[in-house]
């Protein structure tokens, strides 16, 4: 990939698509020039690379071919991830069947694994799944707080419980039994305007912080004494992990960071120039976000919601998703109507390759009943740490993985191939 990603920066160099600068100083890319559009840098062994605008960059559209659906056959009731295993046959985390289903090349299931409950092979609530290099699976149980560890087949080679009081998810788990999680740790202070902190920090097996790697702004959000509610197309940090890889990216620009294990690798900074929100798309925001209430309540809720406001201008991008090689997938934001989602590929050294489009996933909406909450939501309107739900579940080798819904609310993958250059 190194080579290839080099090229096209050296082509985008000559284009001259922008008037930014490049970096000046040792370590200076020999590729990137005073006209340069992206250029990179070398600081103390991270990649720095600078992106005036990534929307407009010429890239090639990467091509993709349908290799199979599981939707005329297997039941998916909440894929919370999906993951390749060594031989690119998919395992899928289902938390509304508290199963782990694993797929052969042809989309058929070939095993099940787990059930709901609390011993070992079962879950409560499955929040995410990993892959290490080997290929064994690392499923996270956010209510049990207990990582359940797989082989390839299903069968159940160890359990990990971790104390953890703070609102967490882990995106890398080490060698050494540790893993690397973004941590939020004051969700609901201070009252007002605020972007609670981010923090990605290192745990060691018992789920205490050995070491923070970096911190980014929050959500964006209205904080009452008793409620939090998100501002319209709000600014966030989004975050992803796969392997030995994590990143993380705020969506008011392109600033990106791709950790391998516990050291920073890459860093992106850039620009987007970023659409306006029109009145129409505020109010149809606003009455979205009221439906998951009971109608004799909405009311009484608007008047917080109006304070909270929506944003003038759309995030810079709304999704994002590491491969196993350390390849940095951006989603740009979609707007409220719009069924397809651009999605750039940058290189693990952060030189954008290529794009491609996507169907938007959007989850179901949550409904507020009488005695608590129940459902999950595209507009996340109160989790602790907001990673969008999305429709890119996993890339690697020459093929991704994506999550459907048909128009029933039915969720499905499609597993496509896709050209990626080498």
């Amino acid at each position: 990939m190194q080579p290839t990603a080099r090229l096209i920066l050296a082509t985008l160099s000559i284009a001259a698509l922008g008037c930014g600068e490049a970096a000046e100083g040792p370590g200076r890319s020999d590729t990137a020039t005073a006209s340069a559009t992206v250029s990179a840098t070398d600081s103390a062994g991270v990649e720095i690379v600078h992106i005036p605008d990534l929307a407009t960059l010429d890239l090639p559209e990467l091509s993709m071919r349908l290799l199979y659906s599981t939707a005329p056959d297997v039941e998916l009731y909440h894929v919370v991830g999906a993951v390749f295993l060594p031989d690119s046959s998919l395992a899928v985390a289902d938390r509304g069947s508290s199963e782990v289903l694993f797929l052969d090349h042809q989309g058929s299931v070939r095993e099940r694994a787990g059930r709901e409950g609390e011993g070992p092979g079962e879950y409560v609530n499955m929040a995410g799944i990993g892959v290490g290099a080997d290929g064994n699976l690392a499923v996270f149980d956010d209510r049990l707080q207990r990582f359940t560890f797989l082989n390839t087949q299903g069968s159940v080679t160890g359990v990990q419980r971790v104390q953890l009081n703070e609102a967490h998810v882990p995106l890398v788990h080490l060698a050494d039994g540790g893993f690397v999680a973004v941590l939020e740790t004051r969700p609901f202070r201070p009252l007002g305007f605020q972007r609670g902190p981010l923090f990605l920090a290192v745990f060691d097996q018992a789920g205490e912080v050995v070491d923070t790697l970096g911190r980014w702004a929050g959500k964006e959000r209205r904080v009452t004494p008793d409620r939090m509610f998100p501002v319209g197309f709000g600014a966030t940090t989004l975050y992803a992990g796969r392997g030995t890889h994590a990143v993380l990216a705020t969506t008011d620009s392109v600033d990106v960071t791709l950790y391998e294990a516990s050291a920073p690798r890459t860093r992106i900074r850039g620009g987007f120039a970023t659409p306006e929100v029109t009145s129409e798309e505020k109010e149809a925001w606003t009455e979205l976000y009221l439906e998951v209430y009971p109608e004799d309540v909405r009311s009484s809720f608007r008047p917080d919601l109006e304070q909270a406001g929506v944003r003038d201008t759309y995030p810079a991008i709304g999704a994002l998703k590491v491969d196993a090689d350390g390849g940095i997938w951006l989603g740009g934001y979609p707007r409220l109507d719009d069924v397809e989602r651009s999605w750039t590929f940058l290189g693990p050294d952060g030189i954008p390759v290529g794009r491609l489009s996507l169907p938007v996933y959007r989850a179901e909406l949550l409904k507020v009943r009488e005695g608590g909450i129940t459902g999950w939501a595209a507009l996340e309107l109160e989790t602790s740490i907001p990673s969008a739900s999305h429709e890119l579940l996993d890339v690697a080798a020459d093929r991704i993985a994506v999550l459907r819904t048909s128009e029933m609310g039915e969720e499905f993958i499609e597993v496509y191939a896709v050209e990626l250059p080498g």
